[in-house]
C-alpha cells in the first residue's frame, strides 16, 4: 500500500515537473487568481496601515525563477480624502532559493505606469505626483533595510540607472539614492514631477500652487527623512540643446535640507547653485548662492508662433541671499543679500522666458534699439537687498548711440517694482529730446510712461541744446561707442562666489 502511494506521489511530482517544463519551454503563463487572497493578506500586513488592492488578473509564468505578473494595482490610505498610489502593472521574478532560506530576494521587479502622489494634503483637488513610465530593479529586503540594485528609471527621453537604500532603523529613516546617465533631459525629468491640472490655471495661480507644493515638501523632508540624492550625467539636455556635464547632490540631515552642489557645464561657462534650508522651531533659515558664468541664454527662451527664432547672447549673474521666514514661499520677501547681472545680447529677436523680469528686460532692450536705431552693447545691474526690498546700486543699458542710466526698486514681499530710466545720447546733438521713462507695477502687470517732471526737463534740454551741445563736444563730453567703460567681461563679472567644493 505504501509502495503504491509512494509511486503515485512520484508520478504526480513527475507530471508536475513535466507540465512545468512544457509551459516554461513554450513561454506560456497560466492564470494564478488563487494567489490573490494570500498575496493581498501578506502584503497588507507588511504595508499597514496602507491597503493594497489587486484589480487586474494575476498570472504565473513557470520558469527556473517563477515570474508573477499583476495589473491595475492600487495602494490606498485609511483616510479616503488622500489620493491613491497606482501601478499600471507589476512583474516580479522570485528567487526560490532565497525564499527557502527565509529571505526576500526579488531578482527583477518591473513596474509600468506608476503614479506616486507627493506630499498630498486631504481636500486638495490638484496634487503633485511622480509619474514613471517604467521602473525596474533587483529588490532585496532584510529586517529594517530595503535595497534596490540595478535600478532603471525610464523617462520620456532616456533613462537613469543606479541604486537605492532605505534603512528604517534610525529615526528618522535614512534614504540614499545614487543615479547616473550618459544623457539627462531636464525637460523629461521635470515632467516626472507633474502638478496635475496646472495648465488650466493662470500664471499667478500656477506659481502659488508650486510654492505651496515646495512648502509642504521641504517641511516634510526636513522632519521625516535623512540621507542623500546624487545624480550625475555625462551630458545634460535642456530645451532641446545638449550641453556639458551635470552634477547634483542633495542631502537631508539634522533638520537641514541642502543642495550641496548643482553644476551644469555649458560651452564657455557654467551654472552653479548651492542652497541650504534649516528648520529652527517655527522658522526656516535659507542661504543660497547662484552663479551663471558666460552662459549662452538662447536655449532658455521659448519658441512661439510670433518668435520662431530664439534670441542669442551671453548672460552672467551672481545671486547671494540669506533669509528667515516661516515658509519657503516667504523667504524671498525677507531676504538680505546681493544680485549682480550682466547681459551681452547678440541679437534681439523676440524672446519669451518663463521669468517676468527677463521678459521685461528684453522687451525694453528691443524697444530701445528700435527707437534709437542702435545696437545694444550690454545691460548691467548691481542690486542690494534688505528685508525683501531690492534697490539698484548701478543700472546701465549701453548702446552704440545711447546710454541709459537708471534706478530700480523691487519689493518682493508686496510683489511690486518701479524702474526709472534716463537716456543720454553718446554724442551731444542739437534738438535731441531725451525723455526719462518710468516703468512700474506688479509682477503680473506693469505699465510704462514718462517719469514725473521728466518731460519738463526734457523740454529745457531740448531748447538749450544749440548752446550746450557744441560746448559738450568741445570739452570731450562724449561716451565710448562700444561701452568699454561700463560693459564688463562676462568671464570675470560679476565677481565669483566662493568656489564650489570638488566633486567627490
Amino acid at each position: 500500500m505504501l509502495k503504491r502511494l509512494f509511486k503515485y506521489l512520484l508520478l504526480l511530482v513527475a507530471a508536475l515537473v513535466l507540465a512545468w517544463l512544457v509551459i516554461y519551454l513554450a513561454g506560456w503563463s497560466i492564470p494564478a487568481g488563487f494567489l490573490r487572497a494570500s498575496l493581498t493578506e501578506e502584503l497588507n500586513q507588511d504595508l499597514a496601515p496602507l491597503r493594497l488592492t489587486l484589480e487586474g488578473p494575476i498570472r504565473l509564468r513557470p520558469t527556473l525563477t517563477p515570474t508573477i505578473s499583476m495589473s491595475r494595482i492600487k495602494v490606498v490610505r485609511p483616510n479616503p480624502k488622500y489620493p491613491v498610489i497606482t501601478l499600471g502593472s507589476l512583474s516580479i521574478k522570485v528567487s526560490l532559493t532565497a525564499l527557502m532560506h527565509g529571505a526576500v530576494d526579488l531578482e527583477n521587479v518591473m513596474v509600468r505606469n506608476m503614479r506616486l502622489p507627493l506630499a498630498p494634503d486631504p481636500g486638495r483637488k490638484q496634487q503633485a505626483a511622480l509619474n514613471f513610465s517604467q521602473v525596474s530593479g533587483h529588490l532585496l529586503i532584510s529586517q529594517d533595510r530595503i535595497r534596490v540594485e540595478d535600478l532603471v528609471l525610464r523617462l520620456q527621453r532616456g533613462s537613469l540607472t543606479g541604486r537605492v537604500l532605505y534603512d528604517a532603523e534610525p529615526k528618522p529613516p535614512r534614504v540614499v539614492i545614487h543615479l547616473e546617465s550618459p544623457l539627462v533631459d531636464l525637460d523629461s525629468l521635470a515632467q516626472v514631477v507633474a502638478l496635475e491640472d496646472a495648465q488650466s490655471r493662470s500664471t499667478q495661480e500656477r506659481s502659488k500652487a508650486i510654492m505651496d507644493f515646495l512648502d509642504t515638501v521641504v517641511q516634510r523632508l526636513i522632519k521625516s527623512v535623512q540621507g542623500e540624492l546624487v545624480l550625475k550625467a555625462d551630458h545634460v539636455r535642456w530645451n532641446n540643446q545638449t550641453v556639458g556635464r551635470g552634477d547634483l547632490k542633495i542631502t537631508a540631515k539634522d533638520s537641514r535640507l541642502s543642495i550641496e552642489r548643482l553644476n551644469i557645464q555649458v560651452p564657455g561657462g557654467r551654472l552653479f547653485l548651492r542652497n541650504t534650508i534649516r528648520s529652527m522651531k517655527n522658522t526656516l533659515e535659507s542661504n543660497i548662492e547662484l552663479e551663471a558664468r558666460n552662459f549662452s541664454y538662447g536655449f532658455l527662451t521659448r519658441k512661439t508662433p510670433s518668435s520662431p527664432i530664439r534670441s542669442q547672447g551671453i548672460l552672467s549673474l551672481r545671486l547671494s541671499l540669506n533669509s528667515q521666514a516661516p515658509k519657503v514661499s516667504g523667504l524671498l520677501g525677507k531676504a538680505d543679500g546681493l544680485f549682480q547681472v550682466g547681459v551681452w545680447p547678440k541679437d534681439l529677436e523676440t524672446a519669451s522666458f518663463d521669468l517676468w523680469a527677463a521678459n521685461l528686460l528684453f522687451a525694453l532692450l528691443k524697444s530701445l534699439a528700435a527707437k534709437t536705431g542702435s545696437h545694444v552693447n550690454c545691460a548691467v545691474g548691481d542690486f542690494v537687498m534688505q528685508k525683501g526690498l531690492m534697490n539698484s546700486r548701478e543700472l546701465i543699458i549701453d548702446t552704440n548711440k545711447v546710454r541709459v542710466s537708471g534706478k530700480a526698486k523691487v519689493n518682493f514681499a508686496e510683489r511690486k517694482f518701479q524702474v526709472n530710466l534716463e537716456p543720454r545720447a553718446k554724442k551731444p546733438q542739437f534738438f535731441n529730446l531725451e525723455t526719462p521713462i518710468e516703468i512700474k507695477g506688479t509682477f503680473d502687470q506693469a505699465s510704462a510712461g514718462v517719469s514725473p517732471g521728466g518731460l519738463v526737463g526734457s523740454v529745457i534740454n531740448f531748447a538749450t541744446s544749440p548752446v550746450f551741445a557744441p560746448l559738450r563736444r568741445l570739452f570731450g563730453d562724449t561716451l565710448p561707442e562700444h561701452g568699454k567703460d561700463v560693459c564688463r567681461n562676462p568671464q570675470t563679472w560679476p565677481p565669483a562666489a566662493t568656489p564650489p567644493p570638488a566633486n567627490k
